[in-house]
Parts: structure tokens; C-alpha cells; sequence
């Protein structure tokens, strides 16, 4: 059996899955497997897996679309390895992706669930996501959703980024519902299991967002959005439910909306969170500077460390390679 099992969801994007798997068959540990799970009927991408030809390759096909996060819990119940990592067929792995993951992972007695940092790739350019480190001196909602600063991504957490062991799996699968079933997975498993995040300090992963491909309306994601935080009301802190509503789902608002969905967000963040100021600065910002003056702006956030600088640019020179 090996040691890691990898699993892909995709649906009709045969070229970008082809490249995720090639990022998973380079990595520096060679014991693992790949499940790549065909979400629908699609001839093209089995014809593409078709001319990978590694053993080591193996697919499912949903005759129906499930979405997803059930998607990949079709696949997590077909692996094999101790250990299971996630990949998006959008996303890619830096080779020592899973070597650096696995080292602190293999020396804890207790379940873990381990991330890591990610070149967060959109077309205004590339930055390090999350920018701090979860510690646990704050609980894993407030430190998704509560932010700090004007500027976001100090905290971020992907699928792409994550792995786990098959019996911590096995207790506790992804959502069924087709957003943010990544968030509530991880939320679920610090808060409720008590199970030690960690995130190795690296960018290990690219993330690619905010280019334009199929999707569901954003309409319909808003409301998604609004029911899933209004579900999740027992399980985050008024601190973080109106970090959600005023921050992480503003620009989805002003896109589909104006006022009503502007008086919607902010009635909510006061009837059952606890706005902060930064907050509540960030919300207007979304709402009143002009979506041409907000690019420029986050063009110039403030810079990375260094180090960190250094690591993107390393990211940025091995994807052109």
C-alpha cells in the first residue's frame, strides 16, 4: 500500500488536470497514489489520463455530477496510503510538497492537519498566502475570517494545501453542499476534534484565483455564502460571523448587488456578530472606492518579508521553467 493517496476532483478542464497530476507524479516522495475523480461524464479528460501512463494513476468516474466536496470523498474512500492529500485540478505542488508535510506530520501522537503556505496567483500578480502563521492564540474561525488589517491575506487555508491521515478521514468527511465545504471541513476538525493544525512555514503549493472560468452565478454564491455562515452561527464567534459578512464576502456582494445586499450584510454582522472597526472600514471600502482605484491599491500593499519575497519569486521562476 503506499504511503500517500492523492485526490484530484475535476470536471471537462483536462488540460489544468493534467497538470496537477504531473506536479503530484514529480514529487519528491514517489510512494503514493493518484485518484483522480471524474465528476460527469467527460470522454475528453478520460482520454487524456488515458496518455499519462503511470501505474501509480487511477480514476473514478461519477455518472452524475456530485460537486466537490463530495467528489472528493468519493475518492478518499478509495484510497489505499496511511496519509491523504487534496489537490484541485487548478492548482500545482512544488515538488517537497508532500516531504515537507510529512516530516512533523509522522513525529506527532496525536492527529494532525497539516497546510502550508501558497503563491496565491491572480492576474494582478503574486503574493504569500497566509502571510501569518496559525499559532492557536486565537481560535481557527477569528483567524480565518476576523480581519486585522486593511489588507487581506494574513490568514488563508486551501484544499489544495491539505493533508491528513485516513483514519482522521475516516471520522470526519467533507460537507455536501457546494461552498465552502474546505472551511467548514478544517473548522469542524480543530474545533469540534480537537485535532493540531499545523502549516509548515513554505510555500509549498500555487494557488491560482480570480481568473475567469465557469462557474456558478454569483448570485447564487452569495446566497449560498449568507446560508452557509448563517448555518455555521453555533460553530464560529460573533467575531468572526461579521468578519465574514463584512470582509470575505463583500466584493461578492457589490458584484451582484447594490443596496439591498449592502443593508442585507451589514444587518446581519450587527444583529448576530460583533463588527470591529477594521471591519466595518474594510466593508465601506468595498462598497465606495471604485473597483479601478481598489486594484491599484492592492497592487501596492504592503510588501512581504524578504524571505518570503524570495520564496514567490522561486515559485514564479519554477512555474515559468
Amino acid at each position: 500500500m503506499p504511503l500517500v493517496s492523492v485526490v484530484i476532483p475535476t470536471r471537462r478542464r483536462p488540460d489544468l488536470l493534467a497538470r496537477a497530476v504531473a506536479t503530484v507524479l514529480e514529487q519528491t516522495v514517489a510512494d503514493l497514489e493518484v485518484i483522480v475523480v471524474i465528476d460527469g461524464e467527460d470522454p475528453e479528460t478520460l482520454a487524456r489520463l488515458a496518455s499519462i501512463g503511470d501505474t501509480r494513476l487511477r480514476y473514478q468516474v461519477n455518472p452524475t455530477p456530485l460537486g466537490s466536496g463530495p467528489a472528493r470523498n468519493v475518492g478518499a474512500r478509495l484510497a489505499t496510503g496511511d496519509w491523504i492529500a487534496f489537490l484541485d485540478d487548478d492548482d500545482e505542488w512544488l515538488p517537497t510538497k508532500l516531504e515537507r508535510q510529512l516530516a512533523p506530520a509522522l513525529s506527532r501522537t496525536g492527529p494532525v492537519l497539516v497546510s502550508c503556505q501558497s503563491a496565491f496567483i491572480t492576474p494582478l500578480g503574486t503574493s504569500i498566502r497566509p502571510r501569518e502563521i496559525f499559532d492557536g492564540r486565537m481560535s481557527i474561525d477569528e483567524w480565518l475570517f476576523d480581519r486585522r488589517q486593511l489588507f487581506g491575506g494574513q490568514s488563508f487555508i486551501q484544499t489544495s494545501s491539505l493533508l491528513l491521515s485516513k483514519a482522521l478521514f475516516d471520522q470526519r468527511d467533507f460537507p455536501t453542499h457546494s461552498q465552502h465545504e474546505d472551511w467548514e471541513f478544517v473548522i469542524d476538525l480543530v474545533k469540534r476534534l480537537n485535532v493540531e493544525l499545523i502549516t509548515i512555514p513554505e510555500i509549498l503549493v500555487r494557488h491560482y484565483a480570480e481568473e475567469v472560468r465557469p462557474s456558478l452565478s454569483s448570485n447564487g454564491q452569495l446566497q449560498g455564502s449568507i446560508s452557509w455562515i448563517t448555518k455555521m452561527r453555533g460553530l464560529v464567534s460573533k467575531r468572526a460571523y461579521s468578519g465574514f459578512c463584512l470582509t470575505v464576502i463583500a466584493h461578492q456582494a457589490r458584484r451582484v448587488g447594490g443596496r439591498r445586499e449592502f443593508a442585507t450584510l451589514l444587518r446581519l454582522a450587527f444583529r448576530y456578530g460583533r463588527p470591529t472597526l477594521v471591519q466595518l472600514v474594510v466593508f465601506f471600502m468595498v462598497w465606495t472606492v471604485p473597483t479601478g482605484l481598489h486594484q491599484a491599491l492592492r497592487r501596492r500593499r504592503p510588501p512581504a518579508p524578504s524571505s518570503s519575497e524570495e520564496s514567490v519569486a522561486a515559485v514564479q521562476g519554477h512555474a515559468a521553467s
